[in-house]
């Protein structure tokens, strides 16, 4: 069967969703082709938060193009200078179209800091949205089919502010909404969009992988008819995109379409890539299991340039048992439990190697630097337990398998193989830093960051608190990561570059298929997000010309 279309996004995620939204609204006909059978991709699985500098609400108020280009330009990789100034200057005009054109509102957080409290032009909040609840009766029957997250809770960040600890969270609150179909993260920010997208006219369609970006002679193309005009034309064989070919349940088929935008996602999921490319020691991956690196595949049959396949989003996590994503087993990172009293991390040798509080991507670098072979451990207490949360852990009942416990240190430690004396004296030292206040090893509760995660109703430094009551326990800690960064050069429309660094027409790439210019840094909450949805707006806008 022949189709044609103008836009083709390759990927549900939030930046191609976004693409779809733009193109859709220019009154592009726009097809969202996604591999997995559900839709949102890695985006759905996330807090959904984006991060946006000198936004102008009240709550970034001081905040400026110019303070916000200052933080990032010690952050981010500046061979790629033009892209963070395109950034500061575009991401609010994205998030007012987005609000424009979808059911989605962004909901500012006045209190969470951006990640590098030392560096010139940080802010102590404003900069973060949050994902107002959404109702899927509302939307477009498509939402149904989003994925959902192991253990997800329809929570919003102000309602976690205010309630953080198990004992004082509104569980039925939660099971109501829940029940009445109401989302809030990822799974609300994406079903924003999806309904956006639909209403604009986008056609999406699940199950459909691409394998192919087809180009050729774009004259001979308009002039070909129905299927005969794309049929055995080879991936890289023109001078510009003139389809794709994609896999169904049904077989392979080719797709006519000017325009192409690759969201397909990172490439971490695939194991393969992952341990060739990324640091020694990364242990898991959080991106959907579709985010196999399909960009990168078409990059090479293209022969265009790649970079920064080094790099990724770092993420200490969890492996709870029977978490489970499209049936393979999905980890959970490691955020907010790292910032609470009662708990380190620790190595083989029972030392800590860091401040367990700072931002997860440089806990990430941290464990990338212990030496090979190495693994660490989160040690709590029964304190700890009876207060704080732990993915699959409960104040009370059986430990899940992935948590070990012991009556005293030195049990504990024989059962992760630990050294004992080594943990001993680790603790030792860590209590006698609570009696004090002060962690004179790593500073934790040392900046804003840091006790934004402490805990806020203890006295004194609300990070420290001893681990002093038995029984102990400890949970691995794994290397992990939520999307690689590596995948075609663009420019700041989202256009894939050649190797002569011009534009390949009508070939795009956006969020975490795109080289992402970041580098190793990561400036705040929702960073992720915000860089991927802003250049799919950029690309879906400019696909549609």
């Amino acid at each position: 069967m022949s189709e044609t279309y103008d836009v083709v996004v390759a990927g549900s995620g939030a930046a191609g969703l976004t693409a779809a939204l733009a193109a859709a609204t220019s009154g592009a006909r726009t097809l969202v082709i996604e591999s997995a059978d559900e839709i949102g991709g890695t985006s759905a699985l996330s807090g959904g938060r984006v991060w946006l500098p000198a936004n102008g609400t009240p709550e970034n108020a001081g905040d400026s193009d110019e303070l916000a280009n200052r933080y990032l330009d010690q952050i981010f990789d500046t061979r790629y200078e033009p892209m963070i100034r395109t950034f500061v200057r575009e991401a609010r005009v994205m998030a007012a179209f987005v609000e424009k054109h979808s059911p989605h509102r962004f909901v500012v957080c006045p209190n969470y800091p951006d990640y590098h409290q030392d560096h010139a032009g940080a802010t102590r909040g404003g900069r973060c949205f949050d994902v107002a609840p959404v109702h899927l009766d509302e939307l477009v029957p498509q939402v149904r089919s989003i994925r959902q997250p192991p253990g997800y809770s329809p929570i919003t960040h102000a309602e976690w502010e205010r309630w953080r600890y198990p004992a004082r969270i509104d569980h039925d609150l939660l099971a109501d909404r829940m029940a009445r179909g109401i989302r809030t993260g990822g799974l609300g920010l994406v079903a924003a969009l999806l309904d956006g997208a639909v209403r604009a006219g986008a056609t999406v369609r699940t199950g459909t992988a691409l394998t192919a970006v087809l180009t050729g002679d774009v004259t001979e193309m308009r002039a070909g008819s129905g299927d005969d005009a794309v049929t055995g034309v080879r991936a890289g064989g023109g001078d510009a995109v003139i389809g794709v070919r994609v896999r169904t349940g049904g077989g392979e088929r080719t797709i006519r379409a000017s325009s192409v935008v690759l969201a397909t996602g990172a490439f971490d999921a695939m194991d393969e890539l992952r341990h060739r490319l990324l640091p020694a020691g990364l242990g898991v991956s959080a991106s959907a299991p579709s985010d196999t690196g399909i960009a990168l595949t078409v990059a090479d049959d293209l022969g265009l340039p790649v970079d920064n396949l080094s790099e990724g989003w770092w993420m200490p996590m969890a492996r709870p048992e029977g978490d489970l994503v499209d049936g393979v087993p999905y980890p959970r990172g490691l955020v907010r439990e790292r910032g609470v009293p009662r708990q380190i991390v620790v190595n083989r040798k029972g030392r800590r190697f860091v401040d367990e509080a700072v931002p997860y991507n440089e806990f990430g670098k941290a464990m990338h630097r212990l030496e090979p072979g190495d693994e660490a451990y989160l040690i709590f207490d029964e304190g700890f337990r009876e207060r704080y949360p732990l993915p699959g852990l409960t104040p009370d009942g059986p430990l899940p398998g992935h948590i070990v416990s012991g009556g005293d240190l030195a049990t504990l430690a024989g059962r992760i193989g630990v050294d004992p004396d080594g943990l001993a004296a680790t603790v030792e030292r860590w209590n006698g830093f609570c009696a004090e206040g002060v962690d004179h090893d790593f500073r934790r509760g040392g900046d804003a960051y840091d006790d934004y995660y402490g805990d806020p109703w203890q006295e004194g430094n609300p990070c420290l608190g001893p681990i002093d009551r038995a029984p102990y326990y400890a949970m691995r800690v794994y290397s992990g990561v939520i999307g690689s960064k590596g995948g075609p050069v663009t420019d700041t429309a989202g256009r894939a570059l050649t190797r002569e660094g011009s534009p390949l027409p009508g070939l795009y790439a956006v969020g975490n298929a795109a080289a992402f210019w970041t580098g190793d840094g990561y400036p705040g909450p929702g960073a992720t997000l915000a860089v991927g949805m802003t250049f799919g707006y950029l690309a879906g806008l400019d696909a549609a010309r």
